[in-house]
Formats: structure tokens, C-alpha cells, sequence
């Protein structure tokens, strides 16, 4: 959950994984348990951001949602268009934690020049690149 893997190279053909510091693909794939059987198929551009952000703030990020399957995503809640389900086999949206203010504005601050569609909820932040909907956008969860 957001800290380094520790994990030495592997050897043969390399993986856009390889790259990725501080996560796993584990962390992004569809916590629906058992719904369905997605892989990791989570944009890695997400990725590539969100380690960059976890480099800068010095602060483990926890993803709380990244890929969903389309029912898990109804039972999440989620919008009938949500970045997070997968269209031509990627999804582009991530949700991280975020408990108090130090963090939501350590994380704000990194995230803003790099993710064009943020959503700051009460206890999460949403980060997308999803390139079919609006750019530069910022909105708010709840009341």
C-alpha cells in the first residue's frame, strides 16, 4: 500500500510494472471479490502519476477503488459512465484515502499539475485521465 516493493528485478522482457516504485497491480484491479476477474487493467499513466506524487510528498498513499467491474461499480455507487470501469480493456480513474488535511493538501498540491479531473471527497481524493470526458475540472463529493 504505497510503499516501496522491495523487490529485486526480474530478469527477462520488462514490464511498464517494472518501473512502478512504490505499488503493485494488486493495489488497482477490482475489489469485488469474486464478481468478476479483471486484471490489473488500470491506465499506467495513473500509475506512473501517482508513484511520482507518492515520490514527491513522502507519504504512503493507499488506493481505496481503482478498476471496477461494471456490477461492482453499481454496488459501489459509482456513475453509469465512471472512468473507474474499463473501456477498451483500461480504466483511468484511482481513489486514494486521504484522512486529514496535511495529506489532502500535500496530495492536492502534487496532483493538480499532473491529473486534469480531480474529485476531493470527505475522506478520499478521485484522480482520472480519462481522455473521453471534460479536462480540467475539479469538483466536490457530497453536501
Amino acid at each position: 500500500m504505497g510503499s516501496p516493493k522491495g523487490k529485486p528485478r526480474k530478469s527477462g522482457p520488462a514490464s511498464a510494472w517494472d518501473e512502478v516504485k512504490y505499488f503493485t497491480p494488486k493495489e488497482f484491479t477490482c475489489k469485488c471479490q469474486g464478481f468478476c476477474d479483471h486484471p490489473s487493467v488500470i491506465s499506467m499513466d495513473v500509475v506512473t502519476k501517482l508513484d511520482k506524487i507518492r515520490e514527491l510528498i513522502g507519504k504512503p498513499i493507499t488506493i481505496v477503488s481503482a478498476t471496477r467491474c461494471e456490477r461492482y461499480n453499481r454496488k459501489f455507487g459509482g456513475k453509469a459512465r465512471s472512468s473507474h470501469v474499463p473501456r477498451d480493456g483500461v480504466s483511468h480513474a484511482a481513489d486514494v484515502a486521504c484522512l486529514d488535511s496535511a495529506f489532502r493538501f500535500a496530495f492536492l498540491t502534487a496532483a493538480i499539475p499532473m491529473f486534469n479531473r480531480i474529485g476531493i471527497g470527505k475522506d478520499f481524493i478521485h484522480v482520472d485521465d480519462d481522455p473521453e470526458l471534460p479536462r480540467n475540472v475539479v469538483w466536490r463529493y457530497g453536501p
